[in-house]
């Protein structure tokens, strides 16, 4: 997932992108696990952590088609 590689690049914690971007860390771990489907997440989360993370919300949407996920 293009978060997770994003925060190991950056070397950030999810504790850290949720202190920066405002984004409650439990949202943020549910995110970055797989839990929450990131297209049923708010536009205003989305962006808070792309722009901590220097990327853009479109990449992170589109990297989540790319994956493969069971019905």
């Amino acid at each position: 997932m293009l978060i997770n590689d994003s925060l190991k690049l950056k070397k950030i914690s999810k504790y850290k992108l949720s202190k920066l971007s405002g984004v409650p860390q439990a949202t943020i771990n549910d995110i970055c696990s797989g839990k929450t489907d990131l297209e049923k997440c708010s536009a205003g989360t989305l962006y808070r952590i792309a722009k901590v993370l220097d990327i853009t919300v479109e990449d992170i949407l589109d990297s989540s088609k790319d994956e493969y996920r069971p019905s």
